[in-house]
């Protein structure tokens, strides 16, 4: 734009050139001119639409689980959609979460497994995470840092006792009770672990009740569900 001119002197003298120029002409003009901002605009738009309707339709997250060392090529969502049902979540306004393969190993320093590290920290720190299922040494390595309930404060009588034989303990670094506490459930022979081979390589696989959870009133459902319901579990169409 000239020095001293409006906005609407420059496009008036835009409009000026234009004058009996060809569509040929016209394009040519624009696309030597103009093409970089607008291609620049249609893209912010673009970003900022997406950004617009994620927030819109974002559903919270009613339940989370990380399985931590263990492998498997599970269909995840529909093993969670089947929780969803089993648990009458209302799917319109939240949503559930399985992710699996997630590695994590203190003794390596590799990218990969720093980043899950830093992950599954932000994840309890968020409070967007319900439950982990993971090794003995894993499990313990976090209850030691005070990730998990005690779980006689988490779970009913009767669950307590169902499970009085198959509890992992420890003793917590901030609670106020003497000794070991039960901080996990061993869950080695539910069918999801043992169709899928998930944990093939550890004696055991545990699940422990993240502290800060959220969502503690499905803890004892998704207990129940995944004692009794097969890896492949889909909703109901």
């Amino acid at each position: 734009m000239a020095e001293g001119n409006s906005v609407m002197d420059e496009i008036r003298a835009q409009h000026q050139k234009m004058k009996g120029k060809t569509p040929k002409e016209k394009f040519q003009y624009f696309w030597e001119y103009y093409r970089i901002p607008t291609i620049v605009t249609i893209v912010v738009a673009a970003l900022v639409g997406n950004l617009i309707y994620t927030m819109v339709t974002a559903k919270d997250t009613a339940f989370a689980v990380v399985l931590i060392n263990g492998y498997t090529d599970m269909d995840t969502t529909a093993y969670m959609s089947g929780f969803e049902e089993f648990a009458q979540i209302d799917t319109k306004e939240y949503s559930t979460n399985m992710e699996a393969n997630f590695t994590i190993d203190h003794q390596s320093s590799d990218q990969y497994a720093m980043a899950n590290l830093q992950k599954l920290m932000a994840l309890v720190a968020a409070k967007e995470l319900d439950v982990i299922i993971a090794d003995e040494d894993t499990l313990l390595n976090y209850a030691q840092a005070g990730y998990f309930h005690n779980l006689n404060e988490a779970l009913p009588q009767e669950t307590l006792d169902k499970y009085k034989d198959d509890f992992l303990y420890c003793d917590l670094p901030e609670d106020t009770i003497e000794g070991k506490v039960p901080v996990a459930i061993r869950v080695t022979d539910t069918p999801l672990l043992t169709e899928t081979q998930a944990y093939a390589a550890y004696p055991d696989a545990w699940l422990g009740a993240i502290i800060n959870s959220e969502h503690p009133e499905y803890l004892d459902t998704f207990l129940q569900y995944l004692e009794n319901t097969p890896a492949e579990a889909e909703a109901e169409e």
